[in-house]
């Protein structure tokens, strides 16, 4: 009999460069007699902000330092205290906001190191109303606009974002609260909330535990990670992919997932005899072929089992 044929198949501080943050201006084009003086290091720069917004602004920071560049992004004229012959004005926007109670702040800005070194270092903060607040029910679009020292174009930027949320709780709210069994008092929304699951459960090897659904899921991995990087997956688990799209680019979320049963059973391309049965494995699926009134048996010849 013609043996089968052969087959084979075989992811605090963020820090930016300009290009990269949202919306940013374009290159400046000042001209070397327009750079403003490099004369220290790690200064605190003075800070203005100014009484203007954009209509609908992304979320993002935003450096203006052309007056051409002011009037294309807020479609008006600088105001009268702003002169870029000496001044840089920065722009920051949280985006569109479902309510109100949510506000941007630069809490300050500094310029650290000197020379081709020097970096302008942004601090934002974001504040968002706590569970008790009364806000307007309307889109908002938090944003916060600052007049700075002109800066030397080639300086790189840094910007740090500090998230708050504003407590509008009753103060001391959970002394005087009874909560029930698997309850705990959440002074921030003077309610009773249910306690913490994540703390009472041990999951498994390739697991963690996460709160949003009160379970044990497949830990974050990396396809490319290594033994000994940790974030691979333990034997017997794959990292997949959890995220399926339809459009591109699709972003990734890669888990650890059990592996799926083999379907060969163990048995290689090579093959095995179940009596006078043959089996082996073909593109990842277990053929079986009976053999009588022939033998099953190993063909030595061409080195796999086949019907003798």
């Amino acid at each position: 009999m013609s043996r089968r044929a052969l087959s084979l198949v075989s992811a605090a501080v963020l820090a930016l460069a300009c290009s990269q943050i949202t919306a940013c201006a374009p290159d400046t084009g000042l001209g070397e007699n327009e750079e403003a003086e490099d004369v220290a290091s790690d200064i605190s720069l003075s800070v203005v902000e100014l009484p203007v917004t954009k209509s609908n602004a992304p979320e993002g920071l935003t450096v203006i330092t052309k007056k051409a560049d002011y009037v294309a992004f807020f479609g008006t004229q600088p105001p009268s205290n702003v002169n870029f012959q000496s001044h840089w004005v920065l722009h920051y926007s949280m985006g569109v906001e479902n309510t109100g109670g949510y506000d941007a702040n630069v809490t300050a800005i500094e310029r650290i190191g000197s020379g081709a070194n020097a970096r302008l270092a942004v601090y934002l903060e974001e504040v968002s109303p706590g569970p008790g607040c009364f806000v307007t029910q309307a889109l908002t679009n938090p944003q916060v606009t600052v007049r700075i020292p002109k800066q030397k174009k080639t300086i790189g930027l840094d910007q740090s974002v500090t998230s708050t949320t504003t407590d509008c709780s009753e103060p001391n709210w959970c002394a005087a609260a009874l909560c029930g069994p698997g309850t705990t008092c959440d002074e921030l929304s003077d309610s009773c909330v249910e306690e913490a699951f994540c703390p009472k459960v041990k999951c498994a090897n390739g697991y963690e535990c996460d709160e949003s659904v009160d379970a044990c899921v497949g830990r974050t991995c990396d396809p490319e990670a290594g033994p000994e990087d940790g974030m691979s997956c333990p034997s017997g688990m794959v990292c997949e992919n959890q995220i399926v799209c339809i459009t591109f680019p699709c972003p990734a979320q890669y888990r650890c997932e059990p592996a799926p049963e083999d379907p060969c059973q163990g048995i290689d391309w090579a093959g095995t005899c179940d009596g006078t049965t043959l089996k082996y494995c073909d593109n990842n699926q277990l053929v079986e072929v009976e053999c009588a009134p022939y033998d099953c048996g190993y063909n030595t010849s061409a080195q796999y089992y086949d019907c003798l």
